[in-house]
């Protein structure tokens, strides 16, 4: 009979004939779910070890199968086994393969280690610098916005820091980051194209009704959007856009998106509110206004805002491009 040895050279054994005994779960058609087997020359008995799936206990193999495996097993196996049965197993590793050091690998394609760290860890992700936003413009909804940062003020006066600006009012469509002029000129173009797009395609803008409160793992405190026909055109419009940026290799650093007003936010000064005990948005501190309505508005443009320059003197974000739609 033809003999088909273990993953190991220790210890070989007649795989096509220990699955003829019968005395094998399916688990172990597979030779990585066996344990070692243990040879005792001198008896001409096979063991098997117990198996860690279903636990099988040592068991004696027929003796009719022992003939080909000793033949075989003493050109391997040199030392005698143990005559103490507790120690006749031999404590060697499973015979599943190990895995490969793939730093070293690198290295040695690479040539040194630094240039192999790189290549491991791959370019660093930078930090979004722009993003595209639809300004909130409507008086009624910024007066109701402002009703409730007073009233969180009221109940925690430190959260003053935490408390977006009036003024800079907006809804996030997608962050990016631009390393230099001509990425943004890049993005800027094909806004542009976009745009036009939409004009041939007589587009409406989408009126968007702004009620109840919503929040991010009591961090964020947001206004959210009403599920209308109008938040399913703004979602389409968000959907177009990005895909036709990324069409125009200009892709987002977040693929997230949920569309909302943010009211309050901790990240605004962490430190402080740290250090003033402050770690969450309390929820009883605006649960009697979760439902309200803070009013419509129409999407008049989309803009290309940056992070980083200064805001104008309005106290809006510095916007480096805009497409404007008409009402």
């Amino acid at each position: 009979m033809r003999i088909i040895p273990f993953l190991n050279s220790f210890s070989p054994v007649l795989f096509s004939l220990v699955k003829q005994s019968n005395r094998l779960s399916s688990q172990h058609q597979n030779l990585r779910y066996f344990y070692y087997v243990l040879m005792d020359l001198e008896q001409r008995k096979i063991y098997l070890r117990r198996c860690k799936y279903c636990e099988r206990k040592p068991r004696i193999l027929k003796p009719e199968l022992t003939e080909n495996v000793s033949r075989y097993a003493s050109l391997h196996y040199l030392s005698k086994p143990p005559k103490d049965e507790k120690n006749k197993v031999p404590k060697i590793a499973m015979g599943k393969p190990k895995k490969r050091d793939k730093r070293k690998r690198r290295e040695k394609m690479s040539g040194t280690a630094e240039t192999s760290e790189v290549w491991m860890k791959g370019p660093p992700r930078q930090p979004p610098n722009y993003f595209l936003a639809i300004q909130i413009t409507e008086e009624e909804i910024k007066q109701n916005i402002k009703m409730i940062q007073n009233i969180l003020l009221e109940k925690e006066e430190k959260l003053s820091s935490a408390m977006v600006e009036v003024a800079s009012l907006h809804l996030t469509l997608g962050v990016y980051y631009l390393e230099d002029g001509w990425d943004v000129l890049q993005i800027t173009r094909a806004l542009d194209k976009f745009h036009k797009q939409l004009m041939v395609a007589e587009f409406v803008p989408p009126r968007l009704t702004v009620s109840a409160l919503g929040h991010f793992r009591h961090k964020v405190l947001f206004a959210s959007l009403a599920e209308n026909e109008g938040l399913e055109k703004l979602n389409s419009l968000v959907n177009d856009v990005r895909t036709f940026l990324k069409e125009n290799d200009v892709f987002p650093t977040d693929e997230r998106y949920t569309p909302h007003i943010t009211i309050t936010k901790m990240s605004k000064d962490t430190p402080k509110l740290r250090k003033l005990g402050v770690r969450r948005i309390e929820p009883s501190h605006y649960e009697e206004k979760m439902s309200t309505h803070f009013g419509e508005q129409v999407v008049r443009g989309i803009q290309l805002c940056s992070m980083d320059k200064p805001k104008s003197d309005s106290g809006y974000y510095h916007v480096e491009h805009e497409i404007k739609f008409s009402v």
